[in-house]
């Protein structure tokens, strides 16, 4: 295959540019596509689809990152869209690849919530195909994992290596197919021991309800997100969800489209 014929992919995250996670992604992209990297100079998570606007972007392009081209944005994911398709792209890319995310993004307001998510729904309002891609954590290593930037090793290095090959082959796959006409995200959930022998099982979003997400601090005067496993331990689960998935240890895809929040289905006979 001529590098003409390879299909142009756009990877992001909103753990940083220098997650290991999304760096072990664009390596597995770069088999077969041919990748341009630009994502955040930081962590950018539970920040959805927000768009910067009050202070300006400046892309950094950094010599030393994997695949085609890599920038490093002071912005947020759907920023580092925005700005690649528009300005550093030298045509549309096949597919827009968001991840792999520290952890999962299952149930509504998880997926409403993430900037995973919320860069791939950008590339979905441009017209373009688009995909999010999370990887389950074991809740006592989550912190640690997170501070060391997505370095894992052992049995956890092995499942990132296989949801990162399968996700890479799931981009090939959706480059060849037609572009939606609606606002159409896949959203890809991996397992904590995936190790990719079954391909991720087609779901739909299970719903949630998260409750306040803030507790007062310890100085009492202030209050700081605080994210608890047990909302997911006690929800309801729906049978053929993206969380019974993940609670059957199997990997996920929920193909989400946002065109049904503009209401229109109400206006039909």
């Amino acid at each position: 295959m001529s590098n003409q014929d390879k299909p142009l992919i756009l990877a992001t995250n909103d753990d940083g540019i220098n997650s290991h996670f999304l760096i072990r992604l664009v390596e597995a992209l770069s088999k077969e596509c041919d990748v341009v990297t630009c994502a955040p100079d930081g962590e950018r998570s539970w920040i959805g689809h927000a768009i910067t606007r009050h202070q300006t972007l400046t892309p950094e392009k950094l010599k030393k990152y994997p695949g085609k081209e890599a920038y490093s944005v002071n912005g947020t994911p759907a920023d580092c869209v925005n700005l690649a398709v528009g300005n550093l792209l030298d045509r549309a890319p096949d597919v827009v690849v968001s991840g792999i995310n520290l952890g999962y993004n299952v149930t509504l307001p998880m997926i409403l919530s993430s900037g995973t998510v919320g860069g791939a729904m950008e590339a979905s309002l441009l017209g373009l195909r688009a995909m999010a891609v999370s990887l389950a954590l074991p809740n006592e290593e989550f912190d640690q994992i997170r501070d060391s930037g997505g370095k894992v090793k052992g049995e956890m290095a092995m499942t990132l290596d296989a949801a990162a090959e399968s996700a890479a082959k799931y981009a090939q796959t959706l480059a060849t197919l037609p572009v939606p006409e609606g606002l159409t995200v896949h959203n890809l959930n991996y397992p904590i021991s995936y190790r990719g022998e079954e391909e991720p099982i087609l779901t739909f979003a299970n719903s949630l309800k998260l409750n306040s997400l803030f507790d007062l601090t310890e100085d009492q005067k202030s209050y700081q997100l605080t994210y608890k496993s047990k909302w997911l331990d006690e929800a309801k689960i729906q049978v053929g969800s993206d969380l019974w998935a993940l609670n059957e240890n199997m990997a996920s895809i929920s193909r989400l489209d946002f065109s049904e929040a503009s209401g229109k289905r109400y206006l039909e006979p």
